[in-house]
């Protein structure tokens, strides 16, 4: 990461995701750990604080799965078993996505992050992929131009923050 935000403003960026009904999903669990789902603004703050101070590198990331009720459609949610001869012996973890599901990628580098993905799937590919992944639900259950609506909101968002307040690092 060349440049960053100060990680204090970072939760001034997540009142954003929660300007629209949303459910915020972990996109990957802990390992050994169910699925966490927020509801509120103030529980996706706690998961930030627990998972900057959760380890001591100083390397870390926040991985989200955003469903506006809006664009209708589902997230799906799967329980992944691991081999824990490989894992340090964890045997499971869990992980969502669907269709038009965001994927919200924040790193953290310090006292400092950026944001490395912000993207969903759109309507072509969720129907070229259907048949492979009908788990997901049909792609036409999505109401592509709200999942595209909200993409643009939140890089809006972003760019304006990143303009503003990125330093070099």
């Amino acid at each position: 990461m060349t440049s960053g935000i100060n990680i204090s403003e970072l939760n001034d960026f997540f009142d954003h995701i929660f300007e629209y009904d949303v459910l915020v999903y972990e996109a990957y669990s802990d390992f050994d750990s169910e699925l966490r789902l927020f509801s509120s603004l103030n529980e996706l703050k706690d998961y930030v604080s627990y998972k900057i101070n959760k380890n001591n590198e100083l390397n870390k990331d926040i991985n989200l799965s955003l469903h506006y009720v809006d664009t209708c459609g589902q997230v799906f949610t799967e329980k992944h078993e691991l081999n824990p001869d490989e894992g340090n012996g964890a045997k499971y973890r869990y992980t969502s996505d669907g269709w038009g599901v965001i994927n919200f990628n924040v790193f953290i580098e310090g006292a400092h992050f950026g944001l490395f993905s912000l993207h969903s799937r759109n309507e072509k590919e969720a129907k070229e992929w259907e048949d492979t992944l009908p788990e997901f639900g049909k792609p036409n259950s999505w109401d592509w131009k709200k999942v595209s609506f909200h993409i643009k909101r939140l890089t809006q968002v972003y760019t304006k923050i990143n303009k503003d307040l990125a330093v070099k690092l």
